[in-house]
């Protein structure tokens, strides 16, 4: 438990040394956000401007008010998933390219300058990208599965004998579904950390390391993760409650709030999995301890030699 919670303040502390990576998180999601929901603002604006039901969501959030707007056709939420999906597509790669650069900064005694930060997000790039394109291969079953375990929860609520059959097995799916995205979640981080901290070039090896390393160590692994991520849900929870309570600019302020939070929380994950790989792996001596990557090395003295003599004449 000590050691636990060292390495969540020296993950904690991290972040806040360079919470200028939150910050400019924050500050590109809600720039990508703001892009991609001008459309729809527009189409909602022409639907409810001047009515008398739209004070029902401008001062505070009615449930029945939404619903009758979802069925207007001039509003057409459908049409707004193009748009969304180029938004989360824009962001996704953003953070893969930044990814390394920030790993790199947290397992870094010293702050990185603007110039290796970036080199080390050109340097890592492809990496994440490959990791990204397994990681989407090995997610796609897992939700296939949930998607059939909850289309059988409601088979179960409209037909089983006991009538809290079906919301039973519903939750029993979600919780599992949660479960196991979180386990291979925290995989495929455990291997950009190490990919990072070891400057590993071979993908496929270093998942097959930090698989070994993760599911060896997952009780203390999942735990440090999970905390993190409680306190990441709770905020965002808070938040929406208030959220739906209050209006205008102070709504507008709350969701930012809540936004600020879960990267945060984000962050913290990463640099406390950067701090947790360096204490139990680098400084046990499980593996020798090398370069944060070729892109931050330093550079091989150059030794002075004298200059040859002249030919004698």
């Amino acid at each position: 438990m000590t050691n636990h919670s060292s390495i969540l303040s020296a993950g904690a502390c991290r972040v806040w040394r360079r919470q200028r990576i939150v910050w400019w998180i924050w500050f590109v999601n809600l720039i990508v956000a703001f892009a991609s929901a001008m459309p729809l603002s527009h189409r909602i604006g022409d639907a409810t401007d001047h009515s008398l039901a739209a004070q029902r969501l401008v001062n505070g959030f009615d449930w029945g008010t939404y619903s009758e707007l979802l069925s207007t056709p001039n509003v057409n939420f459908g049409s707004a998933l193009p748009e969304s999906f180029v938004a989360v597509l824009v962001f996704v790669v953003f953070m893969l390219f930044i990814t390394g650069g920030v790993l790199a900064s947290y397992a870094n005694e010293y702050k990185l300058s603007t110039r290796d930060f970036f080199a080390n997000c050109g340097a890592f790039f492809w990496r994440w990208v490959r990791l990204f394109i397994i990681l989407a291969i090995l997610t796609a079953p897992i939700m296939v599965g949930a998607r059939a375990l909850l289309h059988w929860a409601g088979y179960l609520i409209n037909d089983a004998g006991g009538e809290k059959t079906g919301y039973w097995v519903g939750l029993f799916a979600v919780l599992l579904a949660t479960f196991v995205m979180m386990a291979v979640r925290l995989w495929f981080d455990m291997a950009q950390v190490r990919a990072v901290v070891e400057d590993e070039r071979a993908m496929r090896h270093t998942l097959a390391r930090a698989f070994k390393l993760t599911f060896s160590n997952f009780g203390s692994l999942f735990w440090l993760y999970f905390r993190i991520s409680f306190l990441g849900w709770v905020g965002l929870a808070l938040g929406l409650w208030l959220w739906i309570r209050i209006s205008g600019p102070a709504a507008i302020l709350m969701f930012e709030v809540v936004l600020l939070w879960w990267v945060g929380t984000r962050m913290w994950q990463r640099a406390s999995e950067v701090a947790w790989y360096e204490h139990f792996v680098v400084i046990a001596g499980e593996v020798p301890a090398t370069a944060l990557s070729q892109a931050i090395a330093q550079p091989t003295p150059i030794v002075a030699t004298p200059d040859p003599l002249p030919p004698e004449e």
